[in-house]
């Protein structure tokens, strides 16, 4: 038989190569890591401080950033410590209820004014020189305001920094970039997505978490795992072999992920996987076990009605999302790859649950979260050794004049009837790490937001459940 002929497609804007000039300005690009023809990728982009510098300030300095959760600010004056790439952040709820995310620097000589990772306060107070600030940003007092300042300074251009806050289903998004767009454009048909997982009941979610740790491996590379599949059977073989032994899952082999009819699709910016599940399963998660089972499944025949009247019918009863990413640092639900340098990450693992779940199911979910992909976790501690190794092949002079190859399924994606975004013909394939380092380019080689593209929303929400929940 004639191999078939790799399908060539055309892009649209947001996942396209857009050459090696700069279309806006005219002139060479400075970051041409990857090669969308060949897949073969730079491994410098690892390693090297001075792109890492430039990440902090084109990515992170202007990407919507998951930041926190509502429920883990749920009343007046609380507040949670998180960051933003690099900077701390404070995430608080004001006296009104609103939301903000606060620079945790003090103006006056750039000491943090939150030490402690979560309370409650209507006020911070810098411990170096007493400037406090209400937790709404503003600045209230300066010990010596008449006596040493002479009443010369302008409170009220000396608040704490502030970013611009918008949220999705409870999760907390935050940005620096004063031009970028609205975070429902930014997620775009993603959301389609995310919904079957963060907007499924009118009760919305809670947060647990999190679990904080560091891994000698650069952000990047975990982020481009959420769409690896193919390394499951090897990588976790070990891990695998526990979980048929002890809690009956079926073996998984190279076979059934080259025949699996789950799709890879990049949506936007954002690298998804999901299950097309025609047979009436709950979704599959951690704490699902022979044992447990028949808990997932009274729990998805009770709640099917309430999910299809908020996301449709083909979403509630077809749509199961599977492993995924937010660009820049989302990774697998509510967990963030924080970069510290470019050959360290600090990681962040929350447990997201229904908060209308029966206590017992919130209790097996938890238990099997922590488990699988906690610090501890079966499938973690093989991820990460996996992580090292790419990162440091990246610092040797000598490897880094051999490129990185991802070329797995190159000209094998395109538009699908049913589902939006960019869909790879089959669910093991390289294409959504090739885009996810295009997507990375564009924003490294574009001066503004004005120079990134983003894909308009074309997908039909079925249902009620909006942005907000």
């Amino acid at each position: 038989m004639t191999p078939r002929r790799p399908l060539l497609i055309r892009l649209d804007p947001c996942y396209a190569d857009r050459g090696r000039k700069n279309p806006d300005m005219g002139t060479t690009r400075k970051h041409a890591v990857i090669d969308p023809a060949t897949g073969k990728i730079d491994r410098g982009i690892f390693s090297d401080r001075a792109i890492y510098d430039e990440e902090m300030e084109k990515i992170f300095g202007r990407a919507w950033l998951m930041i926190g959760h509502e429920s883990l600010v749920p009343g007046p004056d609380d507040y949670f410590h998180t960051y933003m790439g690099e900077d701390p952040v404070i995430l608080t709820r004001d006296g009104q209820g609103r939301l903000h995310a606060l620079l945790n620097m003090c103006r006056h000589r750039g000491n943090r004014v939150v030490r402690c990772d979560d309370g409650n306060a209507k006020r911070f107070m810098c411990a170096y020189h007493g400037w406090t600030y209400r937790n709404d940003g503003s600045l209230e007092h300066v010990p010596g305001k008449s006596e040493a300042y002479y009443d010369a300074l302008d409170f009220a251009s000396l608040g704490l920094i502030e970013a611009h806050v918008e949220t999705y289903a409870g999760l907390i998004f935050a940005t620096w970039a004063k031009d970028a767009p609205g975070l429902e454009a930014y997620l775009g048909d993603a959301r389609w997505y995310l919904d079957t997982v963060f907007n499924r009941r009118d009760g919305g979610m809670q947060a647990l978490g999190p679990t904080k740790w560091l891994e000698p491996a650069n952000w990047k590379t975990m982020v481009d795992n959420c769409s690896d599949n193919y390394h499951v059977p090897t990588s976790h073989l070990s891990s695998a072999a526990v979980q048929s032994r002890f809690l009956g899952r079926p073996r998984l082999s190279h076979d059934d992920q080259f025949r699996s009819p789950n799709k890879h699709v990049f949506v936007n910016g954002h690298a998804i996987t999901f299950r097309d599940a025609d047979d009436n399963q709950p979704r599959y998660m951690h704490g699902v076990s022979t044992e447990t089972m028949r808990l997932f499944e009274d729990y998805h025949r009770a709640t099917t009605p309430e999910v299809e009247r908020r996301l449709g019918t083909l979403r509630a009863r077809r749509v199961q999302l599977g492993n995924h990413s937010i660009f820049p640092n989302g990774i697998l639900g509510f967990r963030l790859a924080l970069p510290r340098g470019p050959l360290k990450t600090e990681f962040w693992h929350f447990v997201l649950l229904e908060r209308d779940a029966p206590e017992e199911l919130k209790r097996v979910i938890r238990i099997g979260s922590q488990a699988n992909n906690g610090a501890a976790g079966m499938f973690e501690q093989d991820d990460v050794d996996n992580w090292r190794q790419v990162t440091e092949a990246s610092t040797s002079r000598f490897a880094r004049r051999h490129k990185q190859d991802l070329s797995m399924g190159v000209g094998h994606a395109g538009p699908h009837p049913d589902y939006p975004g960019l869909v790879s013909e089959r669910y093991i394939s390289e294409n959504n790490q090739r885009l996810f380092y295009m997507r990375w380019e564009q924003f490294m080689n574009a001066d503004s937001w004005a120079g990134i593209p983003l894909d308009p929303i074309r997908a039909r929400f079925d249902g009620t459940a909006t942005m907000r929940g």
